[in-house]
């Protein structure tokens, strides 16, 4: 686990991540969970089209990623704990334009060489190897950690919000989007009990437990939820309290 990242802007003609000097292990609940997803190079650039992000997310993408931009404001300086497959990254990192900065961090080297061939040539982009428990570099005016919290485990749901809460400034903003009960009748309730049962064991917490709940120090913050979909999206956010 890294305690500070390297990051850095890699070049047009990199086809490499920028990485930490010693790279960061993998735990296991992601080798063992998550390989086919995320891990085998393989699949990357199979799972990251968008009809495969339409689907996953039953067409809400535009929505939630609209839902994440408008909490970001241009020139702002804006850290992201995951690599996340679709638009959301051109599409944050264009909002924040070339006077801010986009720091996009992961733990495994494939996810940012993918971040990297798609927006690695814009200026203010900043990718590094990390893992979300101790990641970033000073403080942010937008922490954005989108759909990450449904993929780990409890404990380190507490240590990525605790750290990711400790990266905001005063008056800045720390955001989730994730998953969310949704409503009891909902059609698509028994669909997702059992996508979560089969292929994301670690997501029903968010049914049960507020992503604020993770915060140790939530007070520090005013926090306000939107939910998507019948409630089965959630976009929160706390506002650091000066």
């Amino acid at each position: 686990m890294n305690a500070s990242v390297d990051f850095r802007h890699p070049k047009p003609a990199e086809s490499q991540a920028v990485a930490a000097t010693a790279a960061t292990q993998l735990p296991d609940y992601l080798v063992d969970v998550y390989t086919w997803a995320y891990v085998a190079p393989s699949n990357v650039e199979l799972l990251d089209r968008e009809l495969v992000v339409a689907t996953i997310l039953w067409c809400q993408q535009n929505k939630l990623m609209r839902a994440a931009r408008d909490e970001l404001e241009p020139g702002s300086r804006v850290l992201q704990p995951a690599a996340v497959y679709g638009k959301l990254v051109s599409h944050l990192a264009e909002k924040i334009g070339p006077e801010g900065e986009y720091h996009v961090t992961d733990i495994q080297n494939v996810q940012i060489e993918h971040v990297n061939r798609k927006i690695g040539t814009l200026p203010q982009t900043r990718t590094g190897i990390s893992d979300a428990r101790t990641t970033g570099d000073g403080l942010y005016d937008t922490v954005c950690c989108y759909f990450l919290m449904h993929e780990v485990p409890d404990d380190y749901k507490r240590d990525i919000a605790n750290n990711l809460a400790s990266r905001v400034r005063p008056g800045g903003k720390l955001m989730f989007v994730d998953y969310h009960e949704p409503a009891f009748l909902h059609p698509m309730r028994p669909i997702i009990w059992l996508v979560f049962k089969w292929l994301e064991p670690f997501a029903k917490a968010l049914w049960s437990h507020e992503l604020k709940e993770y915060v140790d120090e939530s007070d520090a913050f005013e926090w306000r939820k939107e939910t998507f979909f019948g409630g089965l999206y959630q976009k929160v956010v706390g506002v650091k309290r000066a």
